[in-house]
């Protein structure tokens, strides 16, 4: 901050390109797992707005007497949504890191 400012940037633009993106570029990995953690953790909760996935797939095994097709179908589900958050949030990682030079 005080090389930024140093150099004639105003606080916002000592923030916005100089901490900012070094704060992010740290951020980014604990955040994809506790974002995998969440994800797995929501069959305790009533985290995604509708009825909670583990809880459907007990309900339609119940009914259909098929208790692998449902849970099956549950863990795909948290499978997906799992692996597709990781990604991004590997995709920003790796977008964020300083170029090396070798």
């Amino acid at each position: 901050m005080t090389a930024a400012r140093a150099i004639g940037m105003s606080r916002l633009q000592s923030i916005q390109y100089i901490i900012l993106p070094q704060a992010l570029r740290l951020a980014i990995p604990p955040w994809s797992n506790e974002a995998s953690i969440v994800l797995k953790d929501s069959s305790l909760v009533y985290a995604l707005g509708v009825s909670e996935i583990l809880r459907r797939a007990q309900q339609l095994s119940a009914t259909t007497q098929q208790p692998l097709l449902a849970y099956g179908t549950a863990a795909l589900i948290y499978f997906i949504l799992v692996f597709t958050t990781n990604r991004a949030l590997d995709y920003l990682s790796r977008r964020s890191k300083l170029p090396t030079h070798a």
